[in-house]
């Protein structure tokens, strides 16, 4: 076997991949400028150690995923940054690095490049999640807290080691600029637009077919199923709406660690017939089958860190020109006020309820107006304008490297 080519930047990620959409639209955007790229993340269940897909150099490193406890996050998140340092020490591909690009969630990947940076690669800290935040939420009561603390630590010197930081959405880069790292700092804003690539082309709210009369309302949710996202919520608010005479009908399309529980409490409230499980599909398949239901549900629980988050999953039902139904977060309100999606309050399987009666009685025109005022609200964070500002990131790293 031919040995790989040299890397002139390389993305690390505790995290599947291509599965990962984030980290595949800026591999592909680093691909964009000409140079070589390689993508070291985990291993999945079937996946190859070594894979080429498309321009993308992608190595698996054996690791896990598992979303246990304080103990296995670290333990995974540990075994991983190792693994990934001793790569860019020993590797000859790894020799001539540029550009290390680092994926959080752990901030603490960044050591990792360290053997990079000693040869004089530039860093880029791509902060998906806000750790300290994440922290302090997954993880409550004083152990917790304590845990933050070291969290935003680590945080600070993942930001001062960095020549680039990168942040996902307004409220985060309004929170990082509050906490300081005590020098100058280059933060670039990319949203985790939905890539034409990945879900085809914008579609209009125009060509989602009229509501059917005599049918249920059918609401789609896509991703993973854990507690942050709220399906618990959603499912208890579904089985109200009906209950109360409102026939809608929920596929949760995903897997996750909460599978089971979900599909418990289901049969708990007699809900069979009005939620469905459907696994987890390829990427080029979503589009189609999303574009199958009345709206989007975006179900996602209120805590410190999801405060500042901006849901993937509603960026692509907008994208889809499907309406969304989304509990009130202040950075979902924030992007995307009252006039484009129904909002509920967060955590209230009655006020979901409510709203699902709402949307189910709001004719067409009104559904394709918000949805058409949502696609509006979002225009100027949409990929084809994110992508231009990420590749002229990479451009300088270049130039000044």
């Amino acid at each position: 076997m031919a040995a790989p080519p040299p890397a002139d930047i390389v993305h690390l990620a505790h995290a599947f991949f291509p599965a990962d959409p984030r980290v595949k639209r800026a591999a592909l955007a680093a691909a964009a400028t000409g140079r070589s790229v390689s993508v070291v993340a985990l291993r999945g269940r079937g996946e190859p150690a070594v894979e080429q897909i498309g321009p993308l150099q992608v190595l698996r490193l054996t690791g896990t995923k598992a979303r246990g406890g304080a103990l296995t996050y670290l333990s995974e998140y540990l075994a991983f940054v190792w693994r990934c340092r001793c790569l860019l020490a020993r590797e000859p591909q790894f020799r001539r690095v540029r550009i290390v690009h680092v994926h959080t969630l752990p901030d603490f990947l960044v050591w990792a490049a360290t053997p990079a940076r000693r040869r004089g690669a530039r860093l880029i800290l791509d902060l998906h999640e806000i750790f300290p935040e994440f922290t302090a939420a997954r993880f409550p009561g004083p152990a917790g807290r304590a845990a933050a603390r070291l969290a935003k630590r680590l945080e600070r010197q993942a930001r001062r080691k960095a020549d680039v930081t990168i942040t996902v959405d307004r409220p985060i880069a309004e929170l990082l600029a509050s906490r300081g790292i005590g020098r100058p700092e280059r933060v670039v804003l990319i949203h985790n637009s939905a890539d034409p690539e990945d879900l085809g082309p914008l579609r209009t709210p125009e060509a989602h077919p009229r509501p059917r009369p005599g049918q249920p309302l059918e609401l789609v949710y896509h991703g993973t199923l854990t507690r942050l996202y709220g399906l618990e919520i959603a499912i208890r608010g579904v089985a109200l709406a009906n209950a109360r005479g409102t026939a809608v009908h929920f596929t949760i399309l995903g897997d996750g660690p909460e599978r089971n529980e979900l599909g418990r409490l289901v049969t708990e409230l007699g809900a069979d017939d009005a939620v469905t499980f459907e696994a987890r599909i390829p990427q080029s398949a979503l589009r189609e089958r999303l574009v199958r239901a009345d709206g989007g549900l975006v179900p996602t629980r209120l805590d410190g860190m999801t405060r500042y988050s901006l849901s993937n999953k509603l960026l692509d039902y907008v994208h889809l020109g499907l309406p969304v139904l989304a509990a009130r977060l202040p950075s979902y309100a924030g992007y995307l006020g009252d006039e484009t999606t129904w909002f509920w309050k967060p955590e209230n399987p009655e006020s979901l309820a409510a709203i699902i009666a709402q949307f189910a009685a709001a004719s067409a025109d009104e559904r394709r107006a918000r949805a058409t005022r949502a696609q509006q609200a979002l225009r100027d964070i949409a990929w084809d304008r994110e992508r231009p500002r990420l590749l002229e990131t990479y451009e300088s790293l270049l130039q000044d490297g």
